[in-house]
């Protein structure tokens, strides 16, 4: 399994990225004018969604591995020559979020948080548990988790099945929290299973991608980048997918 880094000319702020693992060829990924790609690291188990430390300590999150890898270039050369795992056995710890030393990880149910991460890298502290209170179903319930602009810890709950009215309004929306795991609210509906979201730099939108439901076609419907002006909104789902596919 292999990350690669993709780098645009200008600076760019601390983004987590959603990726899968494989084999892909670096000359067969199509870019952007004005960036360009190389290799960071391979044999990064089962590589699912990374983000930045306050010290240039890259954080990956894996799916199946239950791992969460710690990825430094301490020589400048645009690789990492330095690795850790800082956790295993963890239930899906797809999703990565840092804050304030701290390194936030979405484990199904919980979110997690490691203190001082940076500073201990090759003794990783005790997890502390933020939040328990998320569904511990694990169909759709891997996370990508991200910190918004407010200060608050954005976390999605997918729907536990394919396509079906969910028991509980808490499935197929997303929700966000306090950093300390307080407050939690949902802030939209109707969404599925998004598997990446981010702020808009300057107006503060949040926008948000969403799989498409399975089993109505190879090619319908399509799957969705939202945009959520204000909260409260219902992205559709179950009842309609990719804006006019009726169900």
């Amino acid at each position: 399994h292999l990350v690669f880094a993709a780098l645009a000319w200008a600076s760019i702020g601390s983004v987590c990225v959603p990726i899968r693992g494989g084999a892909p060829k670096q000359g067969d990924i199509k870019l952007p004018p004005g960036f360009r790609i190389s290799l960071f690291a391979s044999d990064v188990t089962n590589a699912r969604a990374m983000c930045w430390g306050a010290e240039g300590t890259l954080f990956v999150g894996s799916r199946s591995a239950g791992l969460v890898h710690a990825l430094r270039d301490t020589d400048g050369d645009g690789m990492a020559d330095e690795r850790h795992v800082i956790a295993k056995n963890l239930n899906m710890p797809v999703g990565v979020a840092f804050r304030d030393g701290a390194l936030f990880v979405s484990a199904v149910s919980s979110i997690l948080r490691f203190d001082s991460i940076e500073h201990r890298l090759a003794n990783p502290p005790a997890a502390v548990t933020v939040s328990d209170a998320f569904p511990t179903d694990k169909h759709h319930g891997w996370k990508f988790i991200a910190f918004g602009p407010d200060g608050k810890l954005y976390v999605p709950v997918g729907a536990p099945c394919n396509n079906c009215i969910s028991p509980d309004s808490i499935y197929a929306s997303i929700t966000r929290m306090n950093a300390d795991g307080s407050g939690r609210e949902i802030i939209a509906h109707g969404v599925r299973n998004t598997v990446g979201f981010d702020w808009h730099p300057v107006t503060g939108e949040l926008w948000f991608t969403d799989n498409g439901r399975d089993w109505l076609g190879d090619d319908s419907p399509d799957c969705e980048l939202n945009r959520a002006g204000s909260n409260g909104h219902h992205f559709g789902y179950p009842y309609c997918h990719a804006g006019t596919v009726k169900d």
